[in-house]
């Protein structure tokens, strides 16, 4: 029987980003990343400097095992799939499951993987991209968002203006220099109106 490396289950707890945020939601988060290792020693090499995600090691689950953990929280049939980066795991034995268990599910991907048909399990897919939009393998996506100031030349909202998105966010990474990160989005914001302005409500409001 397949696993999968969990590296945590928890909620409830609310969204923080996009358009689903201060939505009650529970959280699958799925060991590993094509993009960090996760080492420290590794971070200045790395393309996601910013990355405030512990993703490695994790516990071999079950998809059944997956679903008996979500219910336990006891929170909403929305569960939040996210990593490191998930698609590295995500396979539609996983969706099925959770969509069988009666779960709405909101993905959170670089967009470095196509997903194919596993677009009709996912019913919200939002997209960070950690790649040039020429390497990004993501079909569509409803939420794009997109860290600022920006932390590569290659991924900017002029490169994915074009991509396919319902909705496109510009998010101020929240770091010793969060208020001169967070004027310098809103500038940008109105400077480019077809972006909206994306706060990690989470951190904020201090919750997981």
């Amino acid at each position: 029987m397949k696993r999968y490396q969990v590296k945590s289950i928890f909620g409830p707890t609310l969204q923080g980003e996009g358009s689903h945020a201060g939505t009650c939601v529970v959280f699958l988060r799925l060991a590993g990343c094509n993009r960090w290792t996760g080492l420290e020693k590794d971070r200045e090499k790395s393309f996601c400097k910013f990355c405030d995600t512990d993703f490695r090691g994790g516990e071999p689950k079950t998809s059944e095992e997956i679903l008996s953990a979500l219910n336990a929280l006891s929170g909403p049939k929305r569960v939040v799939i996210t990593g490191g980066e998930p698609t590295l795991q995500l396979d539609r034995e996983l969706l099925s499951t959770l969509r069988h268990g009666g779960y709405e599910i909101h993905l959170e991907t670089n967009g470095s993987r196509a997903l194919g048909e596993l677009h009709t399990l996912i019913d919200h897919v939002t997209m960070s991209p950690k790649q040039a939009v020429a390497n990004t393998r993501l079909e569509r996506c409803d939420d794009l968002k997109i860290l600022f100031p920006l932390s590569n030349h290659l991924v900017t909202p002029e490169a994915f203006g074009s991509f396919p998105a319902k909705r496109k966010y510009l998010q101020p990474v929240m770091d010793e220099a969060y208020e001169r990160n967070l004027k310098q989005t809103i500038e940008r914001v109105y400077q480019s109106p077809e972006w909206r302005l994306s706060l990690q409500t989470h951190k904020i409001l201090g919750v997981e």
